[in-house]
């Protein structure tokens, strides 16, 4: 993708971040539609390219407290590599935010440990 193709797809990806914002209610700011157009759509794009389970499988099987462990395991590698090396981490940024939609989600209902079990 050619430079002037970029910044064309990063003008219609903030346009549409605007555009839903105000659809649902919201006056659209400039940071909101950051998010929605940048790491909150790299985060549904993770969600809508891999694997799909109709029921939420693909996180339910990890119980409420398995997404917990995952939010801080992704957590602990963003201090290691952005804290402790300078080094940005941007796929565990992302991971958390998917991690932390499907915690909310789930609400700490169901399943605290999933298919794994409660550890020993």
């Amino acid at each position: 993708m050619s430079m002037a193709e970029s910044e064309a797809q990063e003008t219609a990806d903030r346009d549409a971040a605007h555009d839903f914002l105000k659809a649902i209610g919201l006056t659209p700011t400039p940071d909101a539609i950051g998010q929605l157009a940048g790491p909150f759509a790299l985060a549904l794009s993770v969600m809508c390219e891999r694997g799909y389970d109709p029921e939420g499988a693909t996180w339910r099987t990890k119980g409420w407290k398995g997404l917990v462990h995952d939010i801080l395991n992704k957590a602990g590698r963003i201090k290691f590599h952005s804290w402790r090396h300078n080094d940005f981490d941007g796929d565990s940024a992302i991971d958390i935010i998917n991690f932390a939609g499907f915690y909310w989600r789930q609400r700490n209902e169901g399943s605290k440990w999933g298919e794994l079990g409660e550890p020993s």
